[in-house]
């Protein structure tokens, strides 16, 4: 493959890749858009000559990172994680990551965007306006966006995870505290009157997790060995 560079503004350039021709004798050309200087134009199209060689070029795509970011959790996030954790990805990327990012062509993304959003989601990301997101919700994030794109390589939508490049904020260690006698009496007293009350009485006696007791059924219980059997389906 063979390619050049054009210039089309005051410091942005246009990659033109000749990859051959098709089956009728066209000559096939792929477009990448650059900023900076012309030496970063080159660098770029010797980065892209290389991926081409070895087999790692990735055709650029008008697919938004919204769109994209969509697609994963229809073909591959609903079948392949749990419920609650499927709710989880959801809300953090149509809450905090694709209203800052989700514009961005996936081709174009780089890890200066995810940096950025980090940044910002640490000092005013809370949706009631109220200062920062804890910097455990942003590891998260982190955590989410690079499955996510790690996928868009497998996919071979991106030749790599922009993911990789970026240092997710540094997330404070906090031991668990459980309740004690009189919390949990509080906190029994308070759904006495209410249909949750069997399945809070459950949580608190036992600690189960919420999807280990939505799975719960009558055969799980039984009453004269005074036993709960938990994950045996």
């Amino acid at each position: 493959m063979k390619g050049h560079i054009r210039r089309r503004g005051k410091r942005s350039w246009a990659i033109v890749l000749d990859i051959g021709r098709d089956a009728s004798g066209k000559r096939q050309q792929r477009w990448h858009a650059v900023r900076g200087t012309k030496q970063d134009a080159e660098r770029e199209l010797g980065h892209l000559l290389h991926a081409f060689n070895s087999g790692g070029y990735v055709e650029p795509t008008k697919i938004t990172t919204r769109q994209y970011l969509e697609r994963w959790i229809a073909d591959y996030a609903r079948s392949n994680v749990a419920g609650k954790t499927l709710e989880r990805y959801q809300q953090m990327i149509d809450d905090h990551v694709a209203p800052e990012i989700g514009h961005i062509r996936l081709a174009k993304l780089q890890p200066l965007h995810i940096q950025s959003l980090y940044a910002a989601k640490l000092a005013n990301g809370r949706k009631d306006g109220g200062g920062g997101l804890a910097a455990q919700t942003v590891v998260h994030m982190h955590r989410i966006l690079r499955t996510a794109l790690g996928q868009a390589v497998k996919w071979q939508l991106l030749a790599r995870n922009p993911v990789d490049a970026v240092e997710p904020p540094r997330a404070a260690h906090k031991e668990m505290r459980a309740l004690d006698e009189q919390e949990s009496a509080k906190l029994l007293a308070g759904f006495e009157r209410s249909r949750l009350y069997t399945p809070v009485f459950v949580a608190v006696t036992t600690g189960l997790r919420r999807g280990e007791l939505l799975a719960l059924r009558w055969t799980d219980l039984d009453l004269d060995a005074g036993q709960l059997i938990i994950g045996n389906k």
